[in-house]
């Protein structure tokens, strides 16, 4: 049967191991093994025991009988199933006659186990899409010899030693299913698939104020952003002041916000938009809040047929000139927002009125 144990059957009695021993011993031989009646279906449940099939027991009557046989003695752990199929008379020439059906279970490469344990189910990424994809692969004997990641079901690429590691680039929006198949000894196992999705970025700007603009403090800015996505609505846009300090935050459009009271200061404004998870930032915009200076205004004069006069500005806060006949009602004449100071004003010399003033305008 095997190079230790080879059954046999002298002229009289049970089996024994020629490679062992000489003869047959009731109660022990054949030395090397251990036997149980049953199949290999449930060898590791049975009894195991000395033989039965010595003269004393009645061989005969085990005929047709399937027992399992342990091979104790050998260097790995064989397990044979024999059905017998003949037993010689006892006492005579064919005493030594016994015939049996001999089988083996075959030889059954382990399983591997497989999972993907990045990315988390679920996660969410943004297009064009880098996604790393790593998986722990392992055989109770032997080596994964391969792990092969799958992406909707399209071979992404095999890795054939651990660390067991992809990347999935440039993916487009869209819902991915993740697996990977590790193979041992030509015996592979799948993961469980592990769904991500990619989506668009948000797309937003901010529409106010405009860049450079300027304010007097204490200054309630008006704050408007567009804001779209190509992945879901539009779930909400803040707004925030040197990339720090929330202005504001709109739910739905239009996405406009008053921002806290500013004081003096340069401040960077930007507006970040989120739709399904994924956020995106706005260009800057920088502004510029001060604390005004008092309105002066020079000597008038009266030259080529037109009054005349100057006053201090701040540039870029806007101002009103009025006149008046007689300081109760005032009637605007020009508005400006000046990129220098003094302004200069003028009017024709006849235009009856006696009085003029100039005044700082709301903020935007």
């Amino acid at each position: 049967m095997t190079a230790d144990v080879k059954l046999t059957r002298g002229a009289s009695g049970g089996l024994y191991n020629s490679a062992m021993e000489s003869g047959a011993v009731p109660g022990t031989s054949p030395k090397g093994t251990a036997w149980a009646m049953g199949t290999l279906a449930n060898f590791s449940t049975l009894t195991y025991g000395a033989c039965p099939l010595e003269a004393g027991n009645n061989p005969p009557r085990f005929v047709n009988t399937t027992f399992v046989v342990h091979l104790t003695s050998a260097s790995d752990d064989i397990y044979l199933q024999l059905t017998l199929t003949n037993w010689g008379g006892e006492g005579g020439a064919g005493d030594k006659t016994f015939g049996y059906i001999r089988s083996t279970p075959a030889v059954v490469a382990p399983t591997p186990t497989v999972n993907i344990t990045n990315p988390v189910s679920g996660a969410v990424f943004v297009a064009p899409a880098n996604v790393g994809i790593g998986a722990s692969a392992s055989v109770s004997s032997g080596t994964v010899t391969n792990v092969q990641f799958f992406t909707n079901g399209v071979s992404l690429k095999s890795v054939t030693t651990a660390p067991f590691t992809v990347t999935a680039g440039n993916l487009a929006a869209g819902a991915y299913a993740l697996k990977a198949v590790a193979t041992a000894a030509g015996i592979s196992a799948t993961s469980a698939v592990v769904n991500i999705t990619v989506v668009s970025a948000p797309s937003v700007s901010l529409t106010n104020p405009i860049n450079g603009a300027v304010f007097a403090a204490p200054a309630n800015i008006k704050l408007g952003a567009s804001a779209a996505s190509g992945s879901g609505p539009v779930t909400n846009v803040q707004f925030f002041a040197n990339n720090t300090t929330l202005l504001g935050t709109v739910t739905v459009a239009p996405f406009t916000a008053l921002s806290s009271p500013l004081a003096a200061g340069a401040y960077t404004l930007t507006a970040v938009a989120t739709a399904a998870g994924i956020s995106a930032t706005s260009g800057p915009v920088s502004v510029s809040v001060i604390n005004p200076a008092p309105v002066n205004l020079s000597a008038a004069a009266v030259s080529g047929g037109f009054f005349s006069f100057s006053y201090s500005a701040d540039p870029g806060l806007s101002y009103v000139v009025q006149g008046s006949s007689n300081l109760v009602n005032w009637l605007p004449l020009t508005t400006n927002t000046p990129a220098s100071s003094p302004v200069p004003f003028s009017i024709p010399a006849i235009n009856g009125f006696q009085f003029y003033r100039i005044g700082l305008l709301p903020n935007p």
